[in-house]
């Protein structure tokens, strides 16, 4: 039986992901292994069906929303196949790509999975392991996530001040490309030889082209990482699946921290708690986090508790604030702790904050709390997005994850509130300010002031080039952010990036309406 088969309405929910972007498309297949994957890209080559692969559908910009075609849903290839040490003693868990999150987290941390078809080696190494000595540090603050989804998009998150975005955090690839063959690729070995690259098959043959004559920002790539002797596994983080489809990765652990401590501060202007940011930037310990809420946020989720029943467990807010921002720490032990609560408290006096109204989390417990807080915001703007969809279907999350240089940030922040205060518009702001990206969100309620957020988010576009930034820090392009990638890159080099993706995707079937922008010749 093919694995390709019609769409009907037993699929709906695989029309979008977590943006509400609602797609459509014309057949569906959801392979358990890499065969099937190959047999679901060979029908589409054969047949010109576009094909857009999906993992968890968490994703925020419209990425596994499919435009018409096959929909390649990963999330039965659910399976983490072993692990081994690496010659630099580091552990390497080898997963397939429609793994959550959380799964990787109870592998670690409580040695919960499935071992089944687990080679000797991997058996006998993952028998020294203790339970919770190791873990995958990538933090997109939705656990349920694939592993697959965040590799495709480098998803960034809460933990990505200390530890960087996914990238750096998986060591090799499997790729089905978009004429079914099968590439291998591991960090390190398999470069690109200045800008000329030849990516390696498992039948023998191999992909040759050259990459564009340009490098991606240096904050982090926007749709595709592109540098001289770039290693190639980096070719397919953040492609977003429009450069082939990964069947499997091996991701890179680290020794697990022993205390994980959490504090959130309040200020009385968003004045003071820019100044308590920049010093948590320079602080030691290296903060894992450093978030932000304006004003509006914080209102918005205080009042989501009187309809919201999970709500009403959330710690009560102090009576006079503007704004707050929360720092977790990842520790050795209780001996860093104390110390460091100390020196902290300094900054935060010298910064205009009261220790009187800061909430402090000195082990797992108690920092829970703190993250249910942190997560009550994301879920607010879910609430939100849904109730006024329902009155104007094409409205989706309006939000954005723009990033400049450090010297740059306040100016693009005080740029944020200004035009949102005079737009009228609802709206807040929270996100990774440790990274210089906070997600300014607009909630539309009709079209009309949908239309106004996008004008906005591409004016911020347009001044982020000018800074040197980024459109995009955290979700990827996908399609919803797609117009802002243009306005950073221009039409010039959108045509080079288009022309780079039909030396790998001659037919232009994968990924359809991700990342790049059809532009006049």
């Amino acid at each position: 039986m093919s694995i390709v088969q019609p769409y009907d309405d037993r699929f709906q929910s695989l029309l979008f992901d977590e943006s509400r972007t609602m797609g459509r498309a014309d057949f569906v297949a959801m392979p358990r292994c890499e065969e099937e994957i190959v047999e679901a890209v060979k029908f589409c080559d054969a047949n010109n069906v576009p094909l857009t692969a999906q993992g968890a559908r968490t994703g925020l910009a419209g990425g596994a929303s499919p435009e018409g075609g096959l929909i390649l849903n990963l999330s039965r290839m659910n399976r983490i196949l072993g692990i081994r040490r690496g010659a630099d003693g580091r552990y390497l868990l080898r997963a397939q790509p429609g793994v959550p999150l959380l799964a990787v987290r109870k592998a670690l941390s409580d040695k919960m999975v499935d071992v089944s078809g687990w080679s000797r080696e991997s058996l006998d190494t993952f028998a020294s392991v203790r339970a919770g000595e190791l873990f995958f540090s990538p933090d997109p603050t939705e656990p349920t996530a694939s592993i697959g989804g965040m590799a495709s998009c480098n998803a960034c998150g809460a933990r990505s001040f200390l530890y960087g975005a996914t990238r750096r955090h998986v060591h090799a690839l499997r790729v089905v490309l978009a004429d079914g063959r099968v590439a291998a690729l591991e960090r390190g070995r398999d470069r690109a030889a200045g800008r000329e690259f030849s990516i390696p098959c498992a039948d023998g043959t191999s992909l040759s082209g050259k990459l564009p004559d340009f490098d991606t920002p240096d904050i982090k790539d926007a749709g595709y990482f592109l540098r001289p002797d770039m290693d190639l596994v980096d070719l397919f983080i953040g492609s977003q699946g429009t450069l082939g489809i990964v069947s499997e990765l091996e991701l890179i652990l680290m020794p697990a921290p022993k205390l994980l401590a959490g504090v959130t501060a309040f200020f009385p202007s968003d004045e003071c708690a820019l100044s308590y940011v920049a010093a948590m930037k320079r602080f030691s310990p290296k903060p894992a986090s450093i978030e932000f809420f304006n004003r509006d946020a914080l209102a918005l989720v205080e009042a989501q508790k009187l309809e919201t029943p999970a709500f009403r467990q959330l710690q009560e807010l102090p009576e006079d604030y503007c704004s707050a921002a929360y720092v977790e720490f990842n520790l050795g032990g209780e001996e860093e702790l104390y110390p460091a609560l100390e020196q902290l408290s300094g900054a935060l006096a010298e910064a205009g904050g009261d220790p009187e109204n800061t909430w402090v989390a000195r082990d797992g417990l108690e920092l829970e709390k703190l993250l249910l807080f942190r997560h009550s915001v994301p879920e607010t703007i879910d609430i939100h997005v849904e109730r006024n969809k329902k009155n104007e279907p094409a409205i989706t999350i309006l939000s954005t994850d723009m990033a400049v240089p450090d010297a740059r940030f306040e100016e693009l922040f005080w740029l944020y509130e200004r035009d949102l205060a005079e737009s009228g518009l609802m709206s807040l702001i929270f996100g990774h300010i440790g990274e210089n990206h906070v997600h300014p969100n607009v909630l539309a309620r009709n079209l009309d002031e949908y239309e106004r957020g996008h004008a906005l988010f591409e004016k911020w576009a347009r001044a982020v080039r000018e800074m040197g930034g980024t459109i995009t820090a955290e979700h990827g392009a996908g399609k919803i952010k797609k117009p802002l990638l243009l306005i950073l890159y221009g039409e010039e080099r959108m045509r080079t990036l288009l022309d780079f993706k039909r030396a790998l995707d001659p037919e232009g079937i994968l990924g359809p309406g991700n990342v790049l922008t059809e532009v006049d010749r």
